[in-house]
């Protein structure tokens, strides 16, 4: 029989998630002994029209089997059944799911059942969209309580010390305007596509920097838009660059992308670095700016420091 083994949090990490993390747990639980934390966070919402982004978590999922096709490998390690408004939950804050044992090993597949009757967005004039409401939402998982499957790239490792599972929402990518589709639309409903990964916060880093106008001492840009890409080479064009992560400036023009996966997995695969792009908010003649060969290593920022967009 495999011997279930718990782990904690040591200092330094705990910490870390109190500070790193921006914890602003509203669930159930707390870290302790002997427990692993299952934590929520999410990649800013692009679109200056919406308020709230309330989504209803019923379970988390994770497998540390191999063969992560076979459902029994599955167990439940989080079951919520709340409301999460994902936009409190930008630049690394996180909401605590739970805290449970597992074994050591590998966490190689996760996955989240949410209720759409119980989610909404609500719009900045105060409308909410439902799934039955008109403008709304336009689910294309099934209705109900839909299975989301996180992407996994770089393994989550559980060890005697415990581990942070970090399920990274990107709710600026699941829920897209009706606009992408139909341009010449005037409806203000959203269409959904799950888009989430799992992270381990121990193996992730983060990219961080401020964005302002015309010189380094100008203005701070608020609600810039920042895009991660994983370039194919180097020298390779920017329309072969692919999205794997997004964030926005606050009011002071900072920005963080949190739980980034470290440089070093890539070196199988296409790249060893990322690539940084920021755009200026709608609306102002500001020009571009990209950043190449960003590397990213575990628990440590990569500070970007003072953009400026000319």
């Amino acid at each position: 029989m495999r011997r279930m083994i718990g782990w904690s949090v040591i200092a330094l990490l705990a910490l870390a998630c109190s500070t790193a993390y921006g914890d602003k747990s509203n669930g159930p639980g707390a870290p302790g002994a002997g427990s692993s934390q299952i934590r929520l966070s999410d990649d800013p919402f692009p679109y200056d029209r919406v308020a709230r982004a309330d989504v209803y978590i019923v379970s988390v999922q994770a497998s540390l089997a191999p063969d992560t096709g076979v459902s029994a490998g599955f167990v439940t390690v989080a079951t919520p059944k709340q409301r999460y408004n994902l936009l409190d939950y930008q630049g690394g804050a996180t909401a605590l799911l739970n805290s449970v044992s597992l074994p050591s090993g590998y966490v190689r597949a996760v996955r989240m059942v949410i209720d759409t009757d119980s989610s909404s967005l609500t719009l900045r004039d105060g409308r909410v969209l439902t799934s039955t409401s008109s403008p709304g939402i336009q689910w294309q998982s099934s209705a109900g309580r839909p299975t989301l499957n996180a992407t996994v790239l770089d393994t989550i490792r559980v060890s005697d010390s415990g581990a942070v599972v970090v399920i990274d929402y990107d709710v600026g990518a699941a829920f897209i305007p009706v606009q992408v589709v139909a341009p010449g639309s005037t409806d203000s409903s959203f269409i959904f596509s799950p888009v989430l990964g799992a992270r381990d916060a121990r193996r992730t880093g983060s990219i961080s920097g401020i964005v302002r106008a015309g010189t380094a001492g100008g203005a701070p840009v608020a609600n810039a838009s920042i895009q991660l890409y994983l370039p194919l080479s180097g020298l390779a064009a920017e329309n072969t660059w692919s999205v794997i992560g997004h964030a926005r400036t606050d009011a002071n023009g900072v920005f963080k992308l949190p739980f980034v996966v470290r440089s070093a997995f890539w070196r199988g695969g296409v790249g060893q670095s990322y690539n940084v792009a920021i755009d200026p908010p709608a609306g102002m003649a500001r020009t571009r700016q990209v950043i190449l060969g960003v590397s990213v290593v575990p628990l440590q920022d990569a500070a970007l420091g003072t953009v400026v967009l000319p």
